[in-house]
């Protein structure tokens, strides 16, 4: 049987619960055509009514599980009782019903009564044994079947646990793994049929070990959050933040069951919760699902409020600010988390002793279940940052703590350390991942083995950096040779502004591409691809008086911008995540973007009182004539007026469909939805407009309409200052937007050169620049981060 048989486009969803219903959407989102099934309404008129109201709620959600609502209308309701022999049709079913193993193993059953030969089976269940569930069918169901355990919600959740069977065809898992991560844009983890696989093992044991500090009166909840934060390398929720987002039910439900099913387990205790979090439950409080968990978000005079749980009363109370004067030290003193993280573990204080207890059970326990959950360190760490979004997995706490003087002192504390860590320091290794040489240590073998890429395929920059690739490269960015003749461009600056030096370093970088390579990527390993420009870095220039040298700036982005469609060669873009700002005038200049299905796009310069000038106003109005120019019958009014109220309003898509619907990508751009395959696809895009004879195009004259199209985004901005939709400044601020997009006050519609509108950004850029409301403006976002409505 050969891996090239399988190709999974019809997909059959069974169950419309919040899982199921979710797992269809996002495979709606990889472009699948998508069944979605549940049980038949018996008593009312229209059979499939149940999953018509899941899908209806879909629309509804807030984040949104589609990256366009509309496209709900996708997925094909159905009922268990009328319409199971879809599965005839499909080429993967995915099980997500309730969690009883009766129920499930009966739904194999039926499924495997009108299932087709070599159709793959996959349960969803998030800790019952998958073996169990297909024990009951046939050898040549249990080939095709495995666990395929999301995260919730499943759209953004990277994490997808891929669990196969003693039964399980090897081509089959291997299939589904690449699968899950090129289709369906996953970070894939293979776990052992064990009782809740790796993530929810080792995070369900993480939040348990914690809450005793909080029922026994040792900390408050608010006051644990904050120490197992973004300060120590968690998620930006935290614990009981991530516990209220899971549900409160559900960790309930999963360390009761948990329990009697690990009786080898030396922690197994762990799982025994509280009895304060049993009466949380008794009283209903779940969490964010029923509005009230570890935190409750109420209403009072100054406006929304999230309160907290009195572990002795059950009652609500305003939250405190934690403060712990080592935590401050460590805040300041240390940048990354694993240093705040080292530094606070050595404090004889509250805080510290508190971080290192609870790490000695993380660890400990961690290291324990190797190789009963996994054979993987790695597996373990991408399981915990995929799947709980932490900042740092379990063996890299290990490591920034350090291995062995933190050895030493747990031994010194009579706790029992895994033999294969202390074989590990024995054989003269430190820690368990070398980044330099890109290895790690393997607990279960003991073999030093090479890191494996997040996906297949992927291309990270620390590789290329290990490899010695840099072609060139200072503080602010990085030049890397990909092989093949194409170059990347990294952005080095934090947040990934976009100063004066990384613009140098982009104009520097394209002379040597055009010396040395045939092409250019743009792109790099970071959580957002840019913010936007360095606002603090234009003030402080402005203020200090060094206003030629920012009007130098302005242009000089602009030529580095808009001449990346001028290259002698392909330029490739490839954003995800937060683009910003200038961030979107390099995609809007790209000869081609490849572009992440997570893509949080927008021209929001006038947010901080400016225009987008970096090329932006002038582009997307020539996207706008572009579709007309060839029919003077069409007004292109209409158009403008949209792409002045997507730049006015400073509109910020919620992913790559929305991305495009602004205009921000055009029908031409590409979208993936795996965030670690982008570079390798943009990479290989390159090479493909090399290879069909890549010629950069000729500067275009752009049609503009002067004083018809100026009125009309007047009145426009008119009658919204005088619904209050917009400030007295909004007004001023995107009459600027409009006198760029009308091409000024002209008498007739006429072409201009791109260069007349360029000059027209830039003049009204300085002008905004000048105004004091500006500049307010600015300095709130800065210091504030969030807009100054003035």
């Amino acid at each position: 049987m050969a891996q090239s048989t399988y190709a999974i486009q019809k997909v059959a969803v069974l169950g419309s619960g919040t899982m199921g219903s979710q797992i269809a959407a996002h495979c709606v989102n990889a472009g699948l055509q998508v069944w979605l099934l549940d049980l038949k309404d018996e008593g009312g008129d229209d059979p499939n009514r149940r999953v018509k109201e899941s899908i209806k709620k879909l629309r509804e959600m807030n984040p949104s599980p589609l990256g366009n609502p509309g496209d709900a209308k996708h997925i094909r309701p159905g009922n268990f009782s009328d319409d199971l022999d879809i599965i005839r049709e499909v080429d993967w079913v995915c099980e997500a019903i309730i969690e009883k193993m009766d129920i499930k193993k009966q739904m194999m059953s039926d499924i495997q009564e009108v299932r087709g030969e070599e159709t793959i089976v996959t349960s969803n269940t998030s800790g019952l044994p998958i073996s169990e569930i297909s024990e009951d069918c046939s050898e040549e169901f249990r080939n095709h079947f495995l666990g395929t355990h999301f995260f919730n919600p499943p759209r953004y959740m990277k994490l997808l646990e891929v669990i196969p069977t003693e039964a399980t065809a090897e081509e089959v898992t291997d299939y589904m793994t690449a699968f899950c991560e090129k289709t369906l844009g996953k970070g894939v983890v293979r776990c052992k049929d064990t009782p809740n696989f790796i993530a929810n093992r080792i995070g369900i044991f993480s939040m348990a070990s914690m809450m005793p500090y909080f029922f026994d009166g040792d900390f408050r909840a608010e006051e644990i959050d904050f120490l197992t934060g973004t300060l120590t390398g968690y998620s930006k929720a935290a614990t009981f933040r991530t516990a209220d987002m899971a549900g409160l039910d559900i960790i309930h439900h999963v360390a009761n069951n948990l329990y009697p099913s690990i009786p080898d387990d030396e922690r197994r205790e762990v799982f025994q919760l509280p009895e304060g979090f049993d009466a949380m439950i008794e009283q209903e409080k779940y969490g964010n699902k029923s509005g009230e968990g570890f935190y409750k978000k109420v209403q009072t005079d100054s406006g929304r409020e999230y309160k907290v749980i009195n572990p002795d009363t059950q009652e609500y109370e305003s939250q405190i600010d934690p403060e712990f004067e080592s935590a401050s030290q460590a805040k300041e003193k240390f940048e990354t988390p694993g240093e705040r993280l080292k530094y606070l573990v050595d404090q004889d204080d509250e805080a510290g002793r508190f971080l290192w207890d609870i790490h000695c059970d993380l660890l400990l326990y961690a290291a324990h279940r190797v190789p009963e959950i996994t054979d993987s360190v790695e597996s373990i760490d991408r399981a915990m940052k995929w799947g709980f979004n932490w900042e740092l997995g379990p063996f890299e706490r290990w490591d920034a703590i350090g291995v062995r003087e933190s050895v030493e002192r747990m031994r010194e504390e009579e706790r029992e350390v895994p033999e294969p860590v202390l074989e590990m320091l024995e054989s003269g290794r430190e820690q368990f991942y070398d980044w330099e040489e890109r290895t790690v240590y393997n607990l279960a073998t003991g073999e030093v083995e090479t890191l494996t890429p997040p996906a297949a395929g992927a291309i990270r920059v620390a590789e290329l950096q290990a490899k010695g690739k840099e072609v060139f490269g200072n503080g602010s960015a990085g030049l890397y040779d990909l092989g093949d003749g194409v170059a990347l461009f990294e952005f080095r600056t934090k947040k990934q502004t976009l100063g004066f030096e990384l613009i140098r370093s982009l104009d520097e970088s394209c002379r040597i591409v055009k010396e040395q390579f045939d092409a250019l990527v743009i792109s790099h390993d970071n959580d957002n691809f840019t913010y936007g420009a360095n606002l603090m870095e234009v003030m402080q220039a402005w203020q200090q008086g060094e206003k030629d040298r920012v009007e130098e700036a302005v242009e000089n982005f602009q030529e580095v911008a808009v001449g990346l469609r001028y290259q002698p060669f392909p330029v490739v873009v490839a954003p995800f995540g937060r683009s910003l700002g200038g961030g979107v005038e390099f995609i809007l200049h790209g000869d081609k973007v490849v572009a992440h299905y997570e893509l949080y796009a927008g021209l929001v310069e006038v947010g901080v009182g400016l225009i987008p000038a970096g090329g932006g106003t002038k582009e997307m109005l020539y996207r706008v004539m572009q579709q007309v120019m060839d029919d003077d019958q069409v007004d292109p009014l209409p158009n403008i007026k949209e792409v002045f109220k997507t730049i006015g309003m400073a509109e910020v898509s919620d992913g790559a469909p929305k991305a495009r619907e602004y205009q921000y990508l055009r029908d031409s751009d590409s979208v993936i939805m795996n965030r670690d395959l982008l570079i390798a696809n943009a990479e290989a895009e390159a090479r493909r407009m090399v290879e069909a004879g890549y010629q950069p195009p000729q500067k275009p004259e752009i049609k503009v309409l002067g004083k018809k199209a100026l009125g009309s985004l007047r009145l426009m901005l008119y009658i919204m200052h005088e619904a209050n939709y917009i400030t007295d400044y909004d007004k001023v601020v995107a009459g600027k937007v409009a006198w760029v997009m009308s091409g000024g006050d002209l008498s007739e519609p006429q072409k201009v050169p791109e260069a007349y509108l360029l000059r027209l950004e830039r003049e009204a850029f300085l002008e905004l620049l000048e105004d004091e409301r500006t500049q307010a403006r600015i300095e709130h976002m800065l210091k504030k981060g969030k807009p100054l409505r003035n």
